[in-house]
This record gives C-alpha cells, sequence and structure tokens, in this order.
C-alpha cells in the first residue's frame, strides 16, 4: 500500500476523531496526518490533541490493539500544526509550508463558522475566503490526489421537495433558481463584491457601538435577499462557489452532510461526544425521560 500523508483541517474534534479513527484502524500503513489546528501555542495545540483523540474514549479499538505502545503509535502519525485558514499560506511558516507541500496527498477541510448569524465579516472570512486560501494552497502541493470540503446540507437553502446534488457556480441563487419576487431584474451573485462589502462594511463601523449587530444584520440581509435562510449557509454556498472556481486540475470532493449524531456501528455503536444538535433529545428519550416531542408527523428529519 502507499503511504499517504493526509492534511486535515479542524473546526472541532467531534466530526473529525470519527475519521482520524477510522483512518487509524483501517489504514496503520497511513504515514502521518497534519492537523492543522487554530491554537495559541504549540503547547496547546498539544495539549488539545492529547485531550481530545489520544485520550478519547472513541479510540479504545486502536488502544486495544496497541496495548503499550499506543500512545508512541498516535504521537507518530498525529502531528498537531498552528494554523489559521483566514491567513494566506494558512497561517503556516514557511519551512513548515513546504515540508507539508511537497509530502501531502489529501487534503480534508472541515473549518467553518457555524453560527447562522454570525458578524457578516467573520463568516465571509471563515467560510468563503478560508475554502480560497485551502486551494490556493493546494496548488503548491506537488503530489495531491484529492480535495475534500465539508460543507453543508443546507446550502439549499430555500429548495424544496427531492433535491439533487449538483455544485454551486459562481453566480448562482437561490432566489433567481426560484424565482422569487423581482429576482429576475437583480444582478447575479458576485462573490467578490460580497467579500469587498463585508470588509467595507467592519471598517466604516469600527467605532459604532452597535457594531456586533449592524453586521449580523447585513449578513442576513444579504442571504436573504440571494435566497439563503441565513448568514451561515450563504457563506458557506459562497465557499463553494469559490472552490468550482478555482479547482483547475485539482479533484474536488464536497461532502454536505446534516445534522450529526451517533456513531452507528463503527468503532462501536452510540459514540457520542457532548451536547449538540438534537443530543439532547436523544439522550432523554434513551432515558425514558421524554416520551414524546411535538412535531409534523410527514415532516422529514435528516440525521
Amino acid at each position: 500500500i502507499t503511504l499517504k500523508f493526509i492534511i486535515i483541517i479542524i473546526f472541532n474534534f467531534f466530526l473529525f476523531s470519527v475519521l482520524i479513527e477510522k483512518i487509524l484502524r483501517t489504514v496503520p500503513e497511513v504515514g502521518k496526518i497534519f492537523l492543522l489546528i487554530k491554537a495559541e501555542s504549540e503547547e496547546a495545540a498539544s495539549e488539545r490533541l492529547k485531550n481530545e483523540v489520544i485520550n478519547a474514549e472513541l479510540f479504545k479499538c486502536i488502544q486495544q490493539t496497541y496495548g503499550e505502545c499506543y500512545h508512541d503509535f498516535m504521537l507518530n502519525k498525529l502531528v498537531p500544526v498552528i494554523g489559521n485558514i483566514s491567513e494566506s499560506n494558512l497561517g503556516l511558516e514557511g519551512d513548515l509550508a513546504t515540508v507539508i507541500a511537497n509530502e501531502v496527498d489529501v487534503i480534508i477541510n472541515s473549518a467553518a463558522s457555524i453560527t447562522f448569524h454570525e458578524r457578516y465579516d467573520i463568516a465571509i472570512d471563515i467560510n468563503t475566503r478560508g475554502p480560497a486560501h485551502i486551494m490556493t494552497f493546494a496548488k503548491k502541493c506537488k503530489k495531491v490526489k484529492v480535495f475534500v470540503h465539508v460543507s453543508t446540507a443546507y446550502v439549499n437553502g430555500k429548495r424544496q421537495g427531492r433535491i439533487m446534488e449538483k455544485p454551486f457556480c459562481m453566480g448562482d441563487t437561490i432566489a433567481r433558481e426560484l424565482n422569487f419576487s423581482n429576482s429576475k431584474t437583480e444582478t447575479k451573485l458576485d462573490v467578490g463584491k460580497e467579500i469587498e462589502l463585508a470588509v467595507k462594511s467592519k471598517k466604516a463601523l469600527e467605532n459604532d457601538e452597535d457594531a456586533l449587530k449592524k453586521m449580523k444584520e447585513l449578513g442576513l440581509e444579504r442571504a436573504r435577499k440571494h435566497g439563503w435562510q441565513d448568514t451561515y449557509i450563504f457563506t458557506k454556498a459562497m465557499g463553494e462557489m469559490l472552490i468550482d472556481t478555482m479547482k483547475e486540475n485539482i479533484p474536488i470532493v464536497i461532502i454536505r452532510p446534516g445534522i450529526i449524531e451517533s456513531t452507528y456501528k463503527e468503532p462501536f455503536p452510540g459514540w457520542i461526544e457532548g451536547n449538540r444538535m438534537l443530543d439532547l433529545i436523544v439522550s432523554y428519550y434513551g432515558k425514558g425521560q421524554l416520551n414524546g416531542f411535538v412535531g409534523d408527523p410527514s415532516g422529514i428529519i435528516d440525521l
């Protein structure tokens, strides 16, 4: 088997701990997995790796396999790297960036601001410009085979019924697609101008005590104008557009998950961490403390 070098850009370890565990358990021959983490220091990044991965219950099958050598195995495979997708070159220092660019085969990005009503400038910076920075870095990677980008099912906005997966092309909007009122007279979505608007608005509101509120309102206004319900999914959709525009010869996989909950079978059934999304409902139902839940019987829940 060809040894692979993977860089995983982390937002939180809940989602990607499962992927890391799967890779290490089924393909232990993997070379290195570089974990790009936004952290204050190398010590902080290493501490997160230790607490959220190496010591996590999720990895107990691997721990049983390697026994006393478990920690050495994990530290040999996993390399925490301080970085930031909001910065050029992903915030990586020169020598380290060169090493990764020369070796990495696969790039997986899960970094995102998932606050629905985030400040427009912050959401743009992470969800839209971030993927563009990663694509720029990917083009420097001599061996890269694929770039996997984790988006969200909700970029489909106000589409209804059976929705076939298709990429967003630059300028696509849900409003024009669904023929919202006045949408035919509106210009196409210009991602560059949206980025410029966010930057200029942030600067104009620097000394405004209501800047936070106004920047959040701006994001919602822009999202709803183009057919998305909130700032999060709007900026994620624009991130997909930039990836599609910039990809050139790099193979791209865009994954659009819905709500992510516990493990089904692997590495063992029922693993879940923290209280997210529907976790509390699942927990209380399992304990017999919740007998029913108000909802539409014909509604579809994507879990």
